[in-house]
């Protein structure tokens, strides 16, 4: 960066959600919530020394919608970009463990090492398929194809980010019927690893094999 007078341009949102490679979503959203009208630092550090600016986040002088409907906003968009997150991230564990089962299959020839990766990629391909629409190749697939529970969420989470303004009151309950359907997913994902990863693992150490990764 040259020295002088420098320019940095915030589009006022959050972290965005994670993301997959191939990942297609239906009517939904990837997007950060937005930052809420108050006082923020910007703080930029150049060879270990830091500098902190405050400014303000001012509202649209046109809007007429109140701090605290804006925070609600905020306060449920994030808990929702958390939970696609959630989501997303399973299905990124998943797709990793399912590749490296694959190559220490193809490695091992052991009918042992073959079976309980057989086993394990079973349990793995059910929480994924309920969790992301694994048919899914473009996006005229969700025409096709029913959206399952990162979609939902998604497109709940661009339902919330719509406008300036608290979030409808249905909201609130089918955000609430995601989280409980996305815990059965993961506990059943976690189940999964409980199961199978020690067992996988002491084989593997057994017959010289890399075992796989617990995270």
């Amino acid at each position: 960066m040259a020295l002088g007078l420098q320019r940095f341009n915030w589009d006022l949102q959050y972290q965005p959600v994670v993301t997959f490679p191939g990942m297609v979503l239906w009517g939904a959203t990837t997007n950060g919530p937005t930052a809420v009208p108050g006082a923020f630092q910007a703080r930029l550090t150049v060879d270990g020394r830091s500098q902190t600016q405050s400014f303000m986040v001012k509202k649209h002088p046109w809007h007429t919608v109140t701090d605290a409907d804006m925070r609600a906003q905020f306060d449920l968009a994030s808990q929702i970009r958390d939970k696609v997150n959630e989501a997303n991230n399973a299905i990124i564990q998943i797709r990793r463990l399912k590749q490296e089962l694959d190559d220490r299959t193809k490695k091992s020839q052991n009918a042992d090492v073959k079976a309980i990766a057989e086993q394990f990629t079973k349990e793995l391909v059910a929480v994924e398929e309920d969790v992301y629409q694994v048919r899914n190749q473009s996006n005229q697939d969700p025409l096709n194809f029913p959206i399952k529970t990162n979609n939902r969420l998604a497109s709940l989470l661009r339902v919330v980010l719509a406008g300036d303004g608290k979030p409808t009151a249905n909201t609130g309950p089918i955000f609430e019927d995601l989280k409980v359907e996305l815990k059965a997913e993961t506990d059943r994902l976690q189940r999964a690893l409980t199961t199978y990863i020690p067992r996988f693992n002491t084989l593997a150490q057994r017959l010289g094999l890399e075992p796989l990764s617990e995270k």
